[in-house]
């Protein structure tokens, strides 16, 4: 079978989990970017879900490679954006 793009799969798993895993991840308030608030209830109950890495640095790697950056001062410290 054809493998999901990583960017289909991000979104994939923020639309549904941003609704049951709110305090896990999910978008911002403004919809311009997400948080991950809970790294390890995210990397071992909510990754394996969709990606086959499970490790944060991964992700985070994988965010990087795509062009996401992560906001590093004010309200919305720690959120990744496009």
């Amino acid at each position: 079978g054809v493998t999901q793009p990583f960017p289909e799969k991000l979104m994939e798993m923020l639309t549904k989990e941003g609704e049951v895993n709110r305090a896990v991840v999910s978008w911002l308030p403004h919809g311009r970017a997400f948080i991950v608030r809970k790294p390890k209830h995210f990397t071992t109950i909510i990754m394996p879900k969709y990606f086959r890495q499970t490790k944060i640095t991964s992700f985070q790697r994988q965010l990087n490679l795509y062009g996401f950056r992560r906001i590093t001062k004010g309200i919305d410290l720690g959120a990744y954006y496009h």
